[in-house]
């Protein structure tokens, strides 16, 4: 094959453009301090960095999410740490109201103080995290907690936000609303912490605040029942000269009936006295307590008058200041329940954050490991193309110079 001139400095010129194209690159290598990334280079590096990459993102991931459920529970950790303070709070407010000493005017001052911490526990049920989300609404979006009929209900839901912390880590970033509020174990039953605070309210406003839990008298006695929107049970203790019995009855409905169905137990007899009322009759003793309706309503539920015609309203024994600081009590350990639930978990969020942040760093050093140039071996190779593309150069005048003549001599 004859090569001609023309195809010789064509040749020539691919040559010294392919090797100008791998200084160039090479060049850049050096200037950014990594390798060549195109698998063609190494196919089994590239294959090792670019699973070496999504793993260092996969941890980018974990770690903000590690760092928004830190956030979150520290966020739940304060509230429920003011919740605690004003449950706190509340049960002083009940030791102050069993002062025998108590004026009117003291009370009302009592229930004002009362009305502002129950406030304040609806204002901190409905706080939110740092991006908007209610602490303990779960999955919902609007008010955890809202107002209806006068009672506090939860309007939120039971899901559970979780954070994903590692490739098989998934951990709760709170805890459920209705579980930390609506949920205190007491002796009565498992109720709502705005329901014994609104107890507490109650007990401290008239005509409640002058209502007593039980009254006596001897021989005879009048009991008047309060009457019930719509349909309630009723339910009482009754003592009398041959023991006690407990007294249940849906109202409306008979009470005597239901009185003098236990006569046997008790030695009380009932009779109506023309004017709704009950007379209570027997030979000895006579006492009423432990009153309860089924509907809880904040309410007067009966009058005993005696013979002498001392009149005592009855309300529900839950009013009660003892009844009120057992309740209380029982509230007190139950938020402290659940700080150490809250305060748990973002113990094991911080743990793995330490986790995560050594996992970065183990792979970004895996990284750079397969990324980094070897600078010396680099600049090299560098000098290594800069002499050949000179020798060529050298090379490719002296022969480009040649004539025919010259081949001649």
């Amino acid at each position: 094959m004859t090569i001609g001139n023309t195809l010789f400095a064509a040749l020539a010129s691919r040559s010294f453009s392919r090797l100008q194209s791998d200084i160039g690159s090479l060049q850049e290598r050096i200037s950014a301090g990594t390798q060549d990334p195109r698998p063609s280079t190494d196919l089994a590096r590239s294959i090792r960095l670019s699973a070496a990459v999504e793993q260092r993102a996969a941890l980018d991931r974990f770690a903000a999410n590690a760092t928004t459920a830190a956030d979150r529970l520290a966020h739940a950790d304060l509230t429920l740490s003011d919740v605690s303070t004003y449950t706190r709070e509340l049960k002083d407010i009940v030791l102050q109201m069993g002062n025998a000493s108590l004026t009117d005017e003291g009370r009302a001052g009592l229930r004002i103080e009362a009305e502002a911490l129950r406030d304040a526990l609806l204002s901190a049920a409905n706080r939110t995290d740092g991006l908007g989300q209610g602490l303990f609404s779960g999955y919902g979006t609007e008010a955890a907690f809202v107002e209806k009929g006068g009672k506090v209900v939860f309007a939120g839901n039971d899901g559970q936000t979780v954070a994903q912390l590692s490739e098989s880590m998934r951990l709760p970033t709170g805890l459920g609303g209705s579980e930390v509020f609506m949920s205190v174990r007491t002796a009565g039953g498992v109720r709502s912490l705005f329901d014994i605070a609104d107890d507490l309210v109650a007990a401290l406003t008239p005509p409640i605040s002058r209502a007593s839990v039980s009254a006596s008298a001897n021989d005879s006695a009048t009991l008047s029942i309060a009457a019930v929107r719509g349909e309630a049970t009723l339910r009482f203790t009754l003592s009398g000269p041959l023991g006690s019995a407990g007294i249940e009855q849906v109202l409306p409905g008979s009470v005597e009936d239901a009185i003098n169905a236990a006569s046997s137990l008790t030695g009380i007899s009932a009779s109506a006295d023309g004017t709704g009322a009950l007379l209570l009759t027997a030979r000895g003793g006579i006492e009423v307590s432990g009153f309860s309706r089924s509907d809880e309503t904040p309410a007067v539920l009966a009058s005993f008058t005696d013979a002498a015609g001392t009149v005592k309203p009855l309300a529900a024994e839950r009013f009660h200041a003892s009844k009120l600081t057992v309740a209380l009590d029982d509230a007190v350990s139950h938020m402290a329940e659940q700080r150490a639930r809250a305060g748990s978990l973002a113990a094991t969020v911080d743990r793995q954050k330490e986790t995560i942040t050594a996992r970065q760093t183990r792979m970004a050093q895996a990284v750079a490991g397969l990324e980094d140039l070897d600078v010396a071996a680099a600049v090299t190779r560098l000098q290594s193309l800069l002499l050949t593309q000179e020798a060529a150069q050298q090379t490719y005048v002296k022969i480009a110079n040649r004539s025919l003549f010259d081949y001649l001599r």
